[in-house]
């Protein structure tokens, strides 16, 4: 028994690695609107506005949550890193608000980082995870916030 233990531990962590080879570091970035007065975020405070546990900014503007198409590498990379959900347990967390006495989140879904840098650049409460490298490309109709403290690229950037 303790073989097939030592074995079933083996391939998790051999299937972990996978996953993280698959999101490399510094790929992803955090866009919202300009107007927003967050520079920056904790993961733990990405991962509760991605799930919806928090649904309004500081200054009480509703957050809009603008995510990339499930298929899409950003989407997976995202659930992997900043909310450590399977794409089914997401949807399923996302699904009970319901049943937890809350309104359902709303999320916009998109095709491209360009179409949510537009949508997060004309919502106030707008935020979006994009791919690092499309950063430059967006970044003059949205805001980079930090995740951490640190910019994308920098080191110790926990996306």
């Amino acid at each position: 028994m303790t073989m097939n233990c030592a074995r079933v531990i083996f391939l998790m962590l051999a299937a972990c690695a996978c996953a993280n080879a698959q999101c490399p570091a510094s790929s992803l970035a955090v866009i919202v609107n300009k107007s927003n007065s967050a520079e920056s975020l904790s993961t733990t405070q990405l991962r509760r506005l991605l799930i919806g546990d928090v649904r309004a900014w500081p200054d009480h503007k509703t957050a809009a949550l603008v995510a990339r198409e499930p298929s899409s590498k950003v989407f997976q990379c995202a659930l992997s890193m900043i909310v450590r959900l399977s794409d089914a347990e997401y949807h399923r967390y996302l699904l009970s608000a319901e049943f937890r006495g809350e309104e359902p989140m709303v999320m916009q879904t998109v095709d491209s980082d360009a179409a949510a840098a537009r949508i997060v650049a004309g919502s106030a409460g707008g935020i979006a995870v994009v791919d690092a490298n499309s950063v430059s490309a967006v970044s003059s109709s949205v805001k980079v916030i930090r995740v951490n403290g640190k910019n994308p690229g920098e080191a110790g950037y926990p996306l």
